[in-house]
């Protein structure tokens, strides 16, 4: 194991994480990732309560996520993260082919090379995200940040102009959740 990636498994150490499966009907995810890798995070809130269902069996058009976080905190795996959800969809962030022949800005299908967390809120923009919810999604960021390098973590919003989710996030709490935690091993 090279010094770099030593370093990088000791800085991105998360706490076990309680992650139930939850497999989504295969209706609901492509295998693989047709060649792509992870480049981002994106964070949507689920725009209602009790979405698991609906995320993994009767949504129309099919909708899934690689993990859903409850607001109690609880970390559903819909899809496999080497799986493409079906979450994103079109939006805008710049080159994302292996070649790195995409032209900058162009819309493109971002389900392929985004990992991609629903986060249980009405998305109304006053519902709130507790704290064992907000602390949650740290770990889940922490932990792919583990297994894959740093990566940006946007809001659905931020890269499809369509979109406005997570609504109401706190983005301030996010980034010193994700900050101490990143302390804490150091």
């Amino acid at each position: 194991m090279s010094l770099f990636r030593f370093a990088q498994s000791r800085i991105f150490t998360t706490p076990d994480l309680s992650i139930v499966d939850f497999p989504a009907a295969p209706t609901h995810f492509t295998v693989g990732r047709a060649g792509y890798q992870p480049l981002q995070i994106l964070l949507h809130h689920t725009g209602g309560t009790n979405s698991l269902l609906w995320l993994t069996r009767t949504s129309n058009p099919r909708v899934s996520a690689h993990r859903l976080i409850s607001k109690s905190g609880m970390n559903h795996k819909l899809v496999k993260d080497e799986d493409t959800a079906y979450c994103a969809g079109f939006g805008t962030i710049g080159p994302v082919d292996p070649d790195g022949s995409d032209p900058v800005g162009v819309p493109r299908n971002l389900n392929e090379c985004t990992l991609n967390i629903e986060i249980e809120n009405r998305g109304n923009g006053v519902d709130p995200y507790p704290l064992p919810q907000m602390t949650m999604v740290a770990w889940q960021i922490r932990e792919w940040w583990g297994k894959y390098g740093f990566l940006p973590v946007l809001g659905h919003g931020h890269v499809d102009a369509r979109k406005d989710d997570p609504a109401g996030f706190n983005w301030a709490l996010l980034h010193g959740l994700l900050r101490d935690g990143l302390k804490a091993v150091l």
